[in-house]
C-alpha cells in the first residue's frame, strides 16, 4: 500500500534542524539553488519553527534548533546523515556550495558506480553528497568495478 501523499511531495521529506535557520536558508538558496516556499516563526518572533525549501523536484524542511526537542548538528558534534543530491552538472553546484563556505569531504570524481561525485558539510553542520549520473552499468559491471575499487583500496 503506498503512503497517501500530497502531490506536491514524495514519501520522505527530510527535516534538518540548525542554529541560524534563516542564514541556513540563504544559504541553501546561493549554494545549492533552493528556492523557500514558506516560513513560520515561534511565540518569540524570531526563531523559525518551520520553513519549507524546494531544491529540484523536492522539498525539505528547516527548521531552528530547539533545545531538547531538535538539536543541530554544531550541538550534538556532527551529524551520520548524508542528503544525496542529483543535479545536471555536479562540477558547477559543488564549486558553487564550496564558494559558498561548504567544507569539502571528497572532491568530485568519476566513481565506480556511474556517477561524478563528491562529498561536503554546509556551514550549519550537515553532510551533502553531490553527483551527476554520468553512465549507466550491467550489474555485472558493477560488481567487477567494486571489486576492483575494494582490491585497490587495501593496496593503498
Amino acid at each position: 500500500m503506498s503512503p497517501r501523499v500530497t502531490d506536491d511531495f514524495h514519501s520522505i521529506t527530510p527535516q534538518l534542524a540548525v542554529k541560524g535557520v534563516a542564514q541556513a536558508i540563504d544559504w541553501y538558496s546561493r549554494a545549492l539553488g533552493a528556492h523557500e516556499l514558506l516560513r513560520h516563526t515561534a511565540a518569540d518572533g524570531v526563531s523559525i519553527m518551520h520553513a519549507e525549501l524546494l531544491l529540484g523536484d523536492s522539498r525539505f524542511f528547516v527548521v531552528d534548533e530547539f533545545p531538547g526537542s531538535a538539536p543541530s548538528p554544531q550541538t550534538l558534534g556532527g551529524s551520520p546523515v548524508t542528503l544525496h543530491l542529483y543535479v545536471d552538472d555536479v562540477d558547477a553546484v559543488f564549486q558553487q556550495a564550496v564558494d559558498a563556505g561548504a567544507q569539502v569531504l571528497l572532491a568530485v570524481a568519476d566513481q565506480f558506480w556511474g556517477d561524478r561525485y563528491g562529498m561536503l558539510v554546509d556551514p550549519f553542520g550537515h553532510r551533502w553528497s553531490v553527483a551527476t549520473h554520468i553512465e549507466d552499468l550491467s550489474p555485472r559491471a558493477m560488481k567487477e568495478r567494486a571489486e576492483a575499487w575494494a582490491n585497490a583500496q587495501k593496496q593503498s
